[in-house]
């Protein structure tokens, strides 16, 4: 069973439609450029997993954020682009758009790195582009949705060690350890941070440390740390780690493990998970 994250570390599905086939509609309020649509591909993938639709936050200065947390309070994902990193970004005044993350996620699926996303709406629905280097254009519009969220308080929490980890070799240990067992064990000395996996039939662990080379950096704890989180949630942020350039893992005695990746054109992204308790 896992913790919540809660107050006290708080301060219609329609088919897809081309472009083509549906006209413009009304006068755009947003349309934007991002160089990378494999990253989205792999973003709402993986909010998909957990969240039938995402509010997406648009500002006229700070960009696009995205954030979100499953019903059962285990783990919150907040995902962020500066207005900077965009090749073009159109957003007069803020917007929030609701969209299917399903719909969302089958249009994505087939995208790579070569992919341009683009994202226009008229304030009812959003023409989602894959621009291909070729030159190839698909576009797609889904309808937006009315609900309604409320915003998600900042957690506050005091995590006393950190450690950096370069994306893709964070990525390959979660993947191991996800398909050994259900429960992420993590130990943390004054040495190095261990990262196990749990299970009836034995256990799986991988050893970082700066000593060899596997950590850039590391903040030890003052004392051994050792916390417990379901492998359900950690491996989600595994498979989009795959495009980070560094992942910094916090830690605090019994607390929410904090997961900060650096990815592409200055995109961010920051999870919380609840520790599991038995």
């Amino acid at each position: 069973m896992a913790h919540c994250l809660n107050a006290a570390h708080l301060t219609t599905n329609k088919s897809l439609l081309s472009r083509d086939d549906v006209g413009r509609g009304e006068v755009a309020v947003l349309s934007l450029y991002f160089a990378d649509a494999r990253l989205w591909r792999y973003v709402l993938r993986g909010l998909s997993e957990f969240l039938d639709v995402v509010g997406i936050r648009l500002h006229p200065e700070e960009g696009l954020r995205i954030k979100a947390m499953d019903p059962s309070h285990v783990i919150l994902v907040d995902f962020s682009i500066p207005k900077t990193a965009f090749d073009s970004y159109n957003v007069k005044k803020e917007e929030l758009i609701t969209i299917n993350l399903e719909l969302a996620a089958k249009v994505l699926r087939r995208a790579t790195r070569n992919d341009k996303l683009y994202l226009e709406s008229d304030g009812t629905r959003l023409t989602l582009g894959l621009v291909s280097k070729g030159g190839v254009e698909r576009y797609f519009i889904m309808p937006l949705l009315s609900q309604k969220f409320e915003e998600i308080p900042e957690l506050s929490l005091e995590l006393n060690s950190y450690a950096k980890i370069v994306g893709p070799v964070f990525a390959t240990a979660i993947s191991i350890l996800a398909k050994a067992g259900e429960t992420l064990r993590i130990t943390a000395d004054k040495e190095s941070i261990r990262l196990a996996s749990v299970s009836d039939l034995g256990e799986v662990e991988f050893e970082f440390s700066t000593a060899t080379g596997t950590l850039v950096d590391y903040q030890p704890p003052d004392e051994e740390i050792v916390n417990n989180y379901s492998l359900e949630y950690i491996e989600l942020l595994g498979n989009i780690a795959k495009l980070a350039d560094m992942v910094t893992v916090k830690l605090g005695p019994e607390m929410p493990i904090e997961i900060d990746m650096e990815l592409s054109s200055g995109a961010q992204l920051k999870a919380y998970v609840a520790p599991r308790v038995e």
